[in-house]
């Protein structure tokens, strides 16, 4: 079974251009993985603009050439696995960069592409973690973690693209790239 990995950039934007942070791959820098990344690919549309005259029959909508869509929220369920000694710290540290609070932090906004979906969004912020952690530990000398996060993703449209870079025979994501 392949693993996905999910990757996360801080973003700040000064209403000209974006300012990127390094791209962060959830497994290798916090043990992490998206068990599922429900990005919409065709989000709900908006609701259009309408006239009701008393006059007329029907309804005076305005109708675009390109339907626009909603903004949406979504609920991801994170799966960490690690030691016991080190469950707490690498949640914390994942949820302060979530947050945009962590060391060298960029800004609270994200680009996130999920290779499992081949989807990525960018201006996606973190709404609420929940603070429920489902912790399982065995004999097994490793700790198992579920918990989620809502995100809410205010453009609905960009894509947000990887580009791949192979050093060592290992490939991972460089850059995430939009426009």
């Amino acid at each position: 079974m392949a693993i996905y990995n999910t990757y996360v950039q801080q973003l700040s934007y000064d209403g000209l251009r974006y300012t990127k942070g390094s791209v962060v791959d959830l497994l290798n820098d916090y043990h992490i993985v998206a068990q599922e990344f429900p990005f919409a690919k065709n989000p709900k549309t908006k609701d259009l603009p309408t006239r009701d005259w008393a006059g007329d029959d029907g309804l005076d909508v305005y109708i675009p050439k390109e339907m626009p869509v909603k903004h949406y929220d979504i609920e991801v369920a994170f799966l960490y696995k690690g030691t016991e000694e080190t469950i707490r710290e690498d949640i914390s540290a994942f949820i302060d960069f979530l947050y945009g609070r962590n060391d060298g932090a960029v800004g609270s906004r994200l680009a996130i592409y999920n290779e499992h979906t081949g989807i990525g969004r960018k201006d996606v912020v973190v709404s609420e973690v929940d603070n429920e952690i489902f912790y399982l530990t065995d004999e097994d000398p490793d700790a198992v973690a579920k918990f989620k996060v809502k995100f809410t993703v205010y453009d609905p449209t960009t894509e947000v693209t990887p580009t791949y870079r192979t050093v060592s025979g290992v490939r991972s994501v460089s850059a995430l790239n939009f426009e």
